[in-house]
């Protein structure tokens, strides 16, 4: 499992957000960041804290995604995997309302676990269409959407969290501008 660098105080929204950090080499990138477990149901144990850590490999050549890895803790349920969804902000009167991706979510299966986590992982960037699931372009997903939502299961009870995905637009801009800048 990866882990991100921690954020410093200059960093305030990223801070919050949470920073992309990438590493590069001849074949391509890898882009990847820790999300915090915690919900309303299930906060966060600061003392003892468990991440979902998301890694994104971009191949330098195409300038595609590899794959997307979800790395959840390893006391996730084995066998249901980790559900995803996106979310845009839309002005809601004077808030702002949340509004959830119309093609709902997708199961995840994972292809790992191991003692430190349980990965589900993406080849492409292209989930899979399934009884639970649909064919999702990852990459746009990330581009286009404002959060990414989890949702896995540990001894049948629901742990969810949210990651705001500015940051990780923000990176990938960067990422194409400098390391996986097209030749002419």
């Amino acid at each position: 499992m990866f882990r991100a660098e921690q954020p410093t105080k200059d960093d305030s929204i990223e801070a919050l957000a949470g920073k992309w950090d990438i590493q590069c080499s001849e074949r391509g990138c890898l882009m990847f960041t820790d999300v915090l477990v915690g919900d309303p149901d299930h906060p966060a144990d600061l003392k003892n804290p468990e991440y979902i850590t998301i890694a994104v490999a971009m191949d330098r050549t195409t300038r595609k995604p590899a794959y997307f890895a979800f790395h959840v803790p390893s006391n996730a349920d084995r066998t249901q995997g980790v559900m995803i969804t996106f979310s845009k902000t839309l002005p809601g009167g004077v808030t702002w309302k949340m509004e959830l991706d119309s093609e709902g979510a997708s199961r995840l299966p994972f292809e790992s676990c191991e003692q430190d986590s349980c990965v589900a992982r993406v080849k492409n960037g292209i989930a899979a269409d399934g009884k639970d699931s649909h064919k999702t372009d990852l990459l746009d997903k990330f581009l286009n959407s404002n959060h990414i939502l989890f949702l896995y299961t540990r001894d049948w009870q629901p742990y969810r969290t949210i990651k705001p995905l500015f940051p990780f637009q923000a990176a990938f801009k960067q990422l194409l501008e400098t390391e996986l800048k097209k030749s002419n």
